[in-house]
């Protein structure tokens, strides 16, 4: 299906995600040390996922009843993910952590993009996707990942 283009933003937000878990696992995979790996999610976090988890709260979910199973899952998962990230620094086990924020983000993000948005593309009529596409262009910043190291690659 599809994407509607007034969500087309936030699909493409949610490659950097999926991206993001590659490269935990890359990371790891590698043996590159746990701490950089932390920085850079906290980092990703920060410049990218928190900004995105809001456009959605505000932008999206603000069109569902409090009581939508949907909703409830969105705000559950962000909250989870948020949790995790904001928790490493006292994480008894890093390794374990990191590789749950990436397991985790992968699947909220599936969820969102099979299930969610296409609830949402069923449900609002094309004038309400409008204004979410006009709010996410007004206010809607391209992640641009200019980290200054690159674990997640074959050369140090």
């Amino acid at each position: 299906m599809k994407r509607n283009v007034n969500l087309q933003e936030l699909s493409r937000d949610h490659h950097h995600g999926l991206l993001l878990s590659w490269k935990i696992r890359e990371g790891i995979k590698r043996n590159r040390a746990e701490g950089v790996i932390k920085e850079y999610v906290t980092y990703f976090f920060e410049k990218a996922l928190l900004p995105h988890f809001r456009e959605e709260e505000v932008l999206i979910l603000g069109y569902l009843s409090d009581t939508d199973r949907l909703k409830i899952q969105t705000l559950q998962e962000h909250q989870e993910i948020e949790q995790l990230v904001k928790g490493l620094n006292e994480s008894d086990n890093t390794r374990a952590s990191l590789l749950e924020i990436g397991r985790l983000l992968e699947c909220h993000i599936r969820f969102e993009e099979r299930t969610l948005f296409p609830y949402i593309e069923q449900l609002l009529n094309e004038s309400e996707l409008a204004e979410i596409g006009e709010a996410i262009n007004e206010d809607h910043s391209i992640f641009t990942d200019n980290y200054p190291y690159q674990f997640w690659k074959y050369d140090d």
